[in-house]
C-alpha cells in the first residue's frame, strides 16, 4: 500500500471515530447503556458504550485494508478484536461472572490459531528466537485474557484508557513498520487515530465512557499485533503498568472478584480531588499508589498514568534495540 493510502486510512479512522462518538454522546439514553461517573461530585450519568465508536471506525478501516490485499494477518486483525469487543459489549449490558469473563476472553485467540497467523518462535532479546511449538498456542489464548483484564483495570478515569495505550500503539506501529510488517503497523496507527477521535469526548470532564467494549477491543488489537509482528516480549514490557496494576488488584482482593461486589475502595473523592485510601486492607491499584502522598485531580492522575506508559514503552524500545533490529 502507498504512503498516501496508508495515511488516508488512518485519517479516516480518526474522523469516523470522532463523528460516531458524537452520535453516541447525543443519542444514547437507554438506562442499560448509561454509567455513573463516580469521581465527580455531581455523579453525572454518561453513555458507557463509547468504545463502540472506535470499534466501528477501526474495524471499517482494517476491513477495507483486508479487502485491498491485507492477507491473513489483516483478517485476524479484524476478527479477533471484534470477538473481544462483542464480549465487552455483552458485559456492558449484562454483568458477567468474574470467573466466566476470563474464559470468554480466550475466544479472540481462536482466529489467530485457526488461520495460523503466528510463528511459534518468540524472539527473546539477547537470546534470539526460542522454539515452543506446543506451548505457544496456549500462550496465545491466555494472552488475550491477561491483556484484556490488564488494560481494563487501568480504564478507570477520564482519558486513562487512551493515554495509557497510545504510547504502546505508537511503539508497536514504529517497530512493525521498521521491520516490514505493514498490516500490524496500520492496525496500531488506525486504532491510535480512532482513540484520539474518541478522546475529544472522553477527556476530563468526560461526556462518554469507553466501556468494556472499548477496553477489550484495544487489548485485542495490541495482543494481535504483538503476535503477528513477533513483538511479544516488547509488548509485555510496554504493558508493565497495566499488568502490574491488575496483579496488585487480584492479590489485594484475594482472587478474581468483581469490584462492584467489593465494599472497600482504593480511593476516595474529596472536594473533587482523588485521595488514596488510608486503610491497609483496601485494594491496591495504580491510581491509589499515584495519589498515595498527595491528593490529585482526575486529569492529573490520567496524565501521570500516561507518563508511566510512555516510560515503559521507552524501556520496551530499549529492550528491542538491545536484542538487535530484526527485519521481517
Amino acid at each position: 500500500m502507498s504512503v498516501v493510502g496508508f495515511a488516508f486510512l488512518v485519517l479516516l479512522s480518526f474522523a469516523a471515530s470522532w463523528m460516531l462518538t458524537w452520535v453516541i454522546v447525543k443519542y444514547v439514553r437507554s438506562a442499560r447503556l448509561i454509567g455513573v461517573d463516580v469521581h465527580k461530585p455531581d455523579r453525572p450519568r454518561l453513555p458507557k458504550i463509547g468504545g463502540l465508536a472506535f470499534t466501528a471506525s477501526y474495524s471499517t478501516v482494517m476491513l477495507l485494508h483486508w479487502l485491498l490485499g491485507g492477507g491473513i494477518v489483516g483478517l485476524v486483525l479484524v476478527v479477533s478484536p471484534l470477538v473481544a469487543a462483542a464480549i465487552g459489549l455483552l458485559e456492558d449490558v449484562r454483568e458477567l461472572n468474574p470467573w466466566v469473563k476470563p474464559l470468554l476472553l480466550l475466544l479472540p485467540g481462536i482466529p489467530v490459531l485457526l488461520f495460523s497467523a503466528y510463528i511459534p518462535y518468540p524472539i527473546i532479546p539477547l537470546v534470539g528466537s526460542i522454539r515452543i511449538t506446543l506451548l505457544y498456542p496456549l500462550l496465545v489464548l491466555a494472552a488475550y485474557t491477561v491483556v484484556a483484564n490488564a488494560v481494563n483495570s487501568v480504564d478507570v478515569l477520564n482519558g486513562s484508557l487512551v493515554l495509557s495505550t497510545l504510547p504502546v500503539l505508537i511503539l508497536l506501529a514504529a517497530i512493525s513498520w521498521l521491520v516490514g510488517w505493514e498490516t500490524p503497523a496500520l492496525a496500531s496507527l488506525a486504532l491510535g487515530a480512532s482513540l484520539l477521535g474518541f478522546l475529544r469526548y472522553n477527556w476530563y470532564p468526560a461526556r462518554v465512557f469507553s466501556g468494556n467494549i472499548g477496553s477489550n477491543l484495544v487489548a485485542a488489537v495490541i495482543t494481535t499485533v504483538a503476535i503477528t509482528a513477533r513483538l511479544e516480549v516488547v509488548t509485555l514490557v510496554a504493558l508493565l503498568p497495566h499488568i502490574l496494576n491488575e496483579f496488585f488488584i487480584i492479590v489485594s482482593m484475594g482472587g478474581l472478584k468483581s469490584g462492584k461486589a467489593f465494599a472497600a475502595r482504593p480511593i476516595r473523592v474529596v472536594k473533587g480531588m482523588i485521595v488514596s485510601s488510608p486503610r491497609l486492607g483496601d485494594p491496591i491499584t495504580l491510581v491509589r499508589l499515584i495519589t498515595l502522598q498527595n491528593p490529585m485531580g482526575e486529569a492529573a492522575v490520567s496524565k501521570r498514568i500516561a507518563l508511566l506508559s510512555a516510560y515503559s514503552s521507552i524501556l520496551a524500545l530499549m529492550t528491542y534495540l538491545i536484542g538487535g533490529v530484526r527485519l521481517r
